[in-house]
């Protein structure tokens, strides 16, 4: 949202803009409807519709009203400075602290540079005279957000209050001294910590920076900490061999495993506040060459369910799955590789039918997602809960739908065809390849083909991708080999489509956040043939396209040309074996 003070300083600098004729009063009234509808400010709007360029807008403020300005896309922020300035002040103010001057004094980036309170104010926060810079390139709070989210260093020595002996006045060593392996994107040396806060800081910075998992591996000498953000593993810090052992047993009290066992594979979990919100962690351990391994998957619900225009679905499929989701009874899949988001896109699907469809029960292994309107059952095996077990209890609940967690076994199957030939509507995921082959998969756990083609109305397969980073997005040609894909599969001739350049919203990658790619294949008279007759999935495919499926691979190409992700990123995660 966009301050009164920032408003007031950019209709200012508007007025220059438009005595200057750089822009018309037709122009700045769109520019200013825009920016009203879209949250954006009025001047990162001119030059976002193209109507006065970066260039011009850093001219006249730079020299008609000697404001300086800094682009929030390329400053090199200097951990040092953030340091200075409280989180919750920067975020209060909208502010970022970018750089020292030369006289030492610190940069501040602002929508508003001429806010004299509150550079005096931050003067008497931080010791230092404070210069204030005009923010470019829109999204300051986002970059606050991924800024904070990083992990700060300490502050130096002399920003620190003096008290005796008290521990805010203990000297800091300066981050040259410290070893840097040991710093890594968590901003401070994690070397000397103890172990409890050692596991603190990597589960906050993971949780902040919405990373889905944690990797603590060990090497000959050290120790590897990775995160994996979109979808990506990216190494974080390296440890001493000492620190790892103490927060992988550390971690083992907490998710109540046993400590004095660092070969045999141990599951477990735990949960941690972080202010208003529990996060919940599963555990899973191994001893490999090196030591102990531990993956921690994060399962953070703070987020909310996804409507299933949130999630990517484009019109033409969403109108189909709608149409699937709308059937009184029967079976729809939804499939995927592990960590594609089916139970996203299958929440969001129930999400939709909560209101006029009755008893909801769930089966699931775990829980991710806690709703009050569903009657969920977790899965527990010490307890005698399994899927097939839990589904047969389900069934004498008399549920309206029925959501399964996970179809991975013959009896899970079996009772999950039953509970849809016997007028429920169940939702199901499976590990399969494309839309297609999910029916082929139920074949494969003992489900009779004319069974399966009489119970499943309809299946839908996803991937997730990167979307590029809007910040720093531009078209630009293709390699040849994305040129060959995009053609084949498009047949049109591959002009400039968009990459990712990296800049500071995205960390350098190009890429911010994750969408859906989707493939819906409804069964229809022809597909059910096939299937009762054991066709292959390729001949199912076939025969989808021809009634007007669009394949997974085509949605993919068809968001890269629309600049919402890459061919390349398509390439990597949308493949087929086939």
């Amino acid at each position: 949202m966009v301050s009164s003070g920032a408003t007031s300083f950019e209709e200012r600098v508007s007025r220059v803009l438009l005595d200057a004729e750089f822009v018309t009063d037709e122009q700045l009234a769109k520019a200013r409807e825009q920016s009203r509808e879209g949250g954006l400010g009025l001047l990162d709007t001119l030059v976002s519709l193209g109507i006065v360029a970066r260039e011009t807008l850093m001219t006249v403020l730079s020299f008609q009203l000697r404001i300086p300005v800094v682009d929030l896309k390329s400053v090199q922020v200097d951990p040092e400075a953030v340091a200075l300035v409280p989180e919750d002040l920067a975020r209060e103010h909208n502010i970022l602290p970018v750089s020292f001057e030369t006289d030492g004094s610190l940069r501040i980036a602002t929508m508003v540079p001429n806010d004299f309170q509150l550079s005096s104010r931050l003067s008497s926060v931080t010791g230092r005279q404070t210069k204030f810079a005009l923010a470019l390139s829109g999204g300051l709070n986002e970059l606050i957000d991924r800024t904070y989210a990083a992990g700060l260093p300490s502050p130096p020595p002399q920003a620190a209050p003096t008290g005796g002996d008290s521990a805010a006045g203990v000297a800091i060593s300066p981050a040259e001294e410290r070893p840097q392996a040991a710093i890594g994107a968590m901003g401070q040396d994690m070397s000397q910590l103890p172990a409890v806060q050692a596991v603190e800081l990597v589960t906050l910075q993971a949780v902040k920076r919405k990373a889905s998992d944690i990797h603590i591996v060990p090497t000959a000498d050290s120790a590897n900490v990775l995160f994996r953000l979109d979808g990506v593993l990216q190494e974080q810090v390296m440890l001493p061999l000492r620190l790892h052992e103490s927060m992988v047993s550390r971690i083992k009290v907490l998710a109540e495993m046993d400590i004095s066992e660092t070969r045999r594979p141990q599951d477990g979990s735990f949960t941690l506040g972080f202010g208003e919100k529990n996060v919940d962690f599963r555990v899973s351990t191994i001893g490999i060459t090196w030591g102990e391994m531990m993956v921690i998957h994060i399962l953070d619900r703070s987020g909310g369910i996804l409507s299933l225009e949130d999630i990517g679905l484009d019109a033409r499929p969403l109108l189909t799955w709608r149409q699937l989701l709308s059937l009184p009874f029967g079976m729809v899949l939804v499939s995927g590789p592990t960590g594609s988001g089916k139970t996203t896109t299958l929440y969001g699907s129930v999400a939709e039918l909560i209101k006029d469809r009755g008893n909801i029960m769930t089966v699931e292994d775990p829980v991710e997602y806690r709703m009050e309107d569903l009657h969920q059952i977790e899965v527990n095996r010490a307890a005698g809960i399994d899927f097939p077990s839990g589904l047969r209890s389900i069934m004498r609940l008399d549920p309206d739908v029925i959501l399964v967690g996970e179809i991975r076994d013959e009896e899970t199957a079996k009772t999950a065809i039953d509970a849809a030939l016997t007028g429920h509507l169940v939702l199901a995921s499976v590990h399969s390849n494309d839309a297609p082959s999910s029916f082929i998969r139920l074949l494969d756990l003992g489900i009779e083909p004319y069974m399966a083609a009489t119970a499943v109305a309809g299946g839908l397969a996803q991937r997730l991708v990167r979307r590029l980073c809007p910040h720093c997005k531009v078209q630009t040609e293709l390699g040849a080999a994305e040129s060959l894909a995009y053609e084949s599969e498009m047949q049109e001739p591959a002009e400039q489509l968009w990459e990712g350049v990296g800049c500071n919203f995205c960390g350098g990658t190009g890429f911010l956040g994750r969408t859906g790619v989707f493939e819906v294949l409804p069964v229809t008279g022809a597909i059910r043939k096939l299937i009762s007759d054991k066709a292959g999935g390729q001949e199912i495919r076939t025969q989808g396209i021809a009634e007007g499926m669009v394949p997974m691979r085509r949605a993919g190409m068809i968001m890269a040309k629309e600049g919402i992700t890459s061919v390349g990123e398509v390439l990597r995660k949308v493949f087929f074996i086939d």
